[in-house]
C-alpha cells in the first residue's frame, strides 16, 4: 500500500472507451454532371455505455466507482457530440455538380 502522496503515477486507471460509429453513402447519378448524394451516419451505433471519472476521494460513500459518463466528464461541449455520448443520427443529401 501507497502513503498518501507517494502513489507513482497511474496507480488506478479508469474504464477503456469502446464506440462503433457507422457511415453508409449512395450517389444517385441524375445527369451527365449531376448527381445526388445521400449520406447516413450513426454514433454510437450499439449504445455503449462509457464510463468516465472514478471518484478518487477515499472518504466518500461512492470511492472507487464511476460517477459519470465519459462524455459527461470530457468538458463543455455538448455531450451529444463527444465520443461516449448516447447514439444519434444524421442524415445528408449533397447535390453534386
Amino acid at each position: 500500500m501507497c502513503a498518501v502522496g507517494t502513489a507513482p503515477r497511474n496507480l488506478v486507471r479508469g474504464f477503456g472507451a469502446w464506440q462503433m460509429d457507422i457511415a453508409v453513402r449512395r450517389d444517385f447519378p441524375i445527369h451527365e454532371r449531376l448527381k445526388l448524394q445521400f449520406r447516413a451516419e450513426a454514433f454510437n451505433a450499439f449504445n455503449h455505455p462509457n464510463f468516465g471519472q472514478i471518484d478518487p476521494n477515499i472518504f466518500d460513500p461512492t470511492f472507487g466507482q464511476a460517477i459519470s459518463t465519459l462524455n459527461g466528464s470530457l468538458g463543455t461541449l455538448n455531450s451529444l457530440y463527444q465520443m461516449g455520448g448516447p447514439r444519434s443520427m444524421q442524415f445528408a443529401l449533397k447535390l453534386v455538380y
